[in-house]
């Protein structure tokens, strides 16, 4: 099975595109002229606009593309940068794919007036839904709806990889929001599970399907934290002053019962995988 996949340069891009070519698949990563590609993750295809991405997909013809390319906006991309990346790019790839192939989209569970990256990713979203539904896409969407996900190996600019780098670093107070948000945490090695399970599941799915992506279960971000500080050791002080992000819902939970109906379930308590995110917070920390 030929597989076409952008992002592959990224957290979950890359894991995703190695394990699909340890079994076996025709990997293409398509990526950036900047880009860096990972070893073991197939052949590459360069692009430089989202025209571009698109002959290569034509060209390609593969059975299934996974879109996982997106800006969030943590490089302070202006806005017409952020529609291109998290737009644009999608449409040109799923208007190239052949009818009857699948094309599963990364979204996000964030509401839209959070920041842009929400806004331009549910943007995205709506058009390729109607696309589909006024057939004027021949693809089948999985829309695959990414809870907060974590593992070893993440940029370490996020949140979760940022607090695990502080709390074995032990140096300075812990400042946080009050942390009473309720989030779904999965791990990268079950999202990359999920994944393969929607790419094998390709002739089941219907021709749009929301597919939720998570653990299945809301724990309050401040029991997250609490889990780490007692395996990293951290003893500063836990300060939680800051004010939460506007827009920010109290509670985001994944109805796993579709992935879960195809034979997939989260391996990775959530103790193991904070254990590894402390463990390669202290190799990163000791690489310094």
């Amino acid at each position: 099975m030929r597989v076409a996949i952008t992002g592959a340069s990224g957290f979950l891009g890359s894991r995703v595109a190695a394990a699909l070519s340890a079994r076996g698949d025709d990997v293409v990563a398509l990526l950036r002229p900047s880009s860096v590609a990972a070893p073991g993750g197939g052949s590459v295809l360069r692009y430089a606009s989202a025209d571009e991405a698109g002959r290569h997909v034509e060209a390609l013809a593969p059975d299934v593309l996974i879109h996982m390319a997106a800006a969030q906006g943590r490089r302070g991309e202006r806005a017409a940068a952020m529609v291109d990346a998290n737009v644009t790019l999608g449409a040109a790839l799923l208007q190239a794919m052949r009818p009857g192939t699948l094309f599963i989209n990364t979204d996000t569970t964030l509401p839209p007036e959070v920041n842009l990256y929400a806004l331009t990713k549910r943007q995205f979203a709506d058009l390729a839904r109607l696309l589909v539904t006024q057939e004027k896409s021949g693809a089948h969407v999985a829309n695959a709806q990414l809870q907060m996900m974590y593992g070893p190996g993440d940029d370490p600019a996020k949140f979760v990889p940022s607090l695990a780098l502080q709390l074995v670093e032990n140096a300075a107070p812990l400042v946080t929001t009050p942390a009473t948000q309720r989030r779904d945490f999965i791990h990268v090695d079950d999202a990359i599970a999920a994944v393969l399970t929607l790419v094998d599941a390709r002739t089941r799915l219907a021709p749009w399907q929301d597919v939720p992506i998570g653990a299945g279960r809301a724990v309050p971000l401040g029991d997250f934290i609490a889990r780490a500080i007692a395996i990293s050791g951290f003893d500063r002080p836990w300060q939680k002053s800051l004010p939460p992000r506007p827009g920010e819902p109290a509670e985001m939970v994944a109805d796993t019962s579709i992935l879960r109906g195809l034979g997939w379930t989260p391996r990775v308590t959530l103790d193991d995988g904070i254990a590894q995110l402390i463990g390669d917070a202290r190799t990163t920390a000791g690489g310094r």
